[in-house]
């Protein structure tokens, strides 16, 4: 059975839902929620399998809800009306969603895909890649990391540098310790924006704002408000010099 919760702040649509809901025998309904405080707790409270939301909500929405989670270790579909969130946020994330007015036959091959989704690592990678897209979607200038308990969330102007190693990268914060994720450097450079954030060096991103001076050389290197020094490349010191002509 999956148990499931529903998150729907219209009545008509929650009962709608419910009403679709029971007739699928491998869903059991375990509760809803009709604002985003109240998701929170009913999703911390019944640990369901999977959730079906809506993305906005009365006091949040649906990143507010996925980022105060100590663990997201359950599947979503969303349930919108808006198109443009399920061309953007919900497809970058890998997940699945159903458009108001919600359909039986879809709903029905929406909680089959959930069923035979079992890699906690696939979930996880995307649950990350999910967090993104909405942070972009609804301006939150936050970067959700993977860890071990669930994910982490970083405001962009926390972030001093990023430095790969292999398959690695190191996230060096203000006032935090020093987060290593599995994430190539270029995966990590597609999430930051450009408007902060420079590519210097095959290994190196840093935030423009923590830099505190620039050494000439061949390439040169930049030393950082925390005293960190880092190699600008050859190749790439024209274009970060343009950021400051």
């Amino acid at each position: 059975m999956i148990k499931a919760l529903i998150v729907e702040d219209e009545e008509h649509s929650r009962a709608i839902l419910e009403r679709m809901l029971a007739k699928l025998p491998q869903v059991e309904l375990a509760g809803y929620a009709a604002d985003a405080n109240e998701a929170i707790d009913k999703i911390t409270e019944l640990e369901p399998d999977l959730v079906f939301m809506d993305i906005e909500l009365p006091y949040g929405n649906a990143f507010d809800i996925l980022s105060k989670l100590r663990q997201v270790s359950f599947h979503i579909i969303f349930t919108t009306a808006y198109d443009e969130y399920v061309l953007k946020a919900l497809k970058a994330g890998a997940s699945d969603y159903l458009l108001k007015p919600l359909d039986g036959d879809e709903l029905a091959e929406a909680v089959e895909r959930v069923r035979i989704k079992t890699d906690a690592r696939d979930k996880q990678q995307n649950m990350e890649q999910l967090l993104s897209a909405l942070s972009r979607q609804f301006n939150t200038n936050t970067l959700a990391l993977p860890t071990m308990d669930g994910l982490s969330f970083i405001k962009f102007d926390d972030i001093i540098r990023v430095e790969a190693d292999g398959n690695y990268c190191r996230i060096y914060c203000v006032n935090r310790p020093v987060y290593t994720v599995t994430r190539q450097i270029h995966e990590l450079e597609e999430k930051l924006p450009l408007a902060t954030f420079c590519r210097i060096h095959n290994s190196h991103i840093v935030n423009i704002n923590f830099i505190r001076d620039y050494v000439r050389g061949r390439g040169g290197y930049v030393i950082m408000t925390d005293g960190t020094q880092v190699d600008v490349s050859n190749r790439r010191k024209d274009e970060f010099l343009e950021r400051f002509a």
